[in-house]
């Protein structure tokens, strides 16, 4: 039999039997009944041992299963957070290492545009000094050659002054032999 067969069958016997027309009495509600008493203690007994040897066993056996279930997750769920701990250790380590290296990088990349400035700038005083002297011995060489023209204008005009007041013609080779002993001398005069 199944146990609603059981329950039913316990209900009829245990309800009192009603007066033949209507409502049960008091005094038959309170009535003790040794019957009725006997079919309930039955009835306890049955669902008693129902419970006790089908409905309990199975509901700890579920909760047997669900237990190790949620244990098996909790363990699961432990290894991924100490992977996960693992991978975040991981990643700031390698966090720190790339921020070494852009230091690293970025310090080289200063050094080496300060060695560049310092190069370029060596560079250009150099060229400038090189340039200045290029242009001194330039200078020098406009005033040799300006010297020059100037000791020979001196020559030409000490030669026609000189032949205007001897009044005497003199050779060319001879007034530019005397303009340059005059122009020689007064160069020993001057050092």
């Amino acid at each position: 039999m199944r146990i609603r067969d059981l329950l039913v069958l316990a209900l009829l016997c245990c309800a009192p039997l009603a007066a033949a027309g209507g409502e049960p009495s008091q005094h038959e509600v309170l009535h003790f009944s040794a019957n009725l008493m006997f079919w309930e203690y039955v009835t306890f007994g049955i669902i008693f041992l129902v419970l006790g040897l089908k409905v309990i066993p199975m509901m700890l056996k579920q909760l047997g299963t669900r237990q190790a279930s949620i244990k098996d997750a909790l363990d699961k769920a432990d290894q991924v957070r100490a992977e996960a701990e693992v991978l975040l250790k991981n990643h700031e380590q390698m966090m720190r290492n790339a921020h070494a290296d852009a230091k690293k990088i970025t310090d080289d990349a200063i050094i080496a545009a300060r060695e560049t400035a310092a190069k370029i700038t060596a560079d250009a005083e150099a060229a400038g000094r090189e340039t200045r002297d290029r242009a001194q011995k330039e200078l020098e060489q406009m005033r040799r050659k300006a010297e020059a023209e100037l000791r020979d204008a001196s020559i030409e005009l000490a030669l026609l002054a000189g032949s205007s007041v001897l009044e005497r013609s003199l050779t060319g080779d001879d007034h530019r032999r005397l303009a340059k002993e005059a122009i020689d001398a007064s160069a020993l005069m001057k050092n």
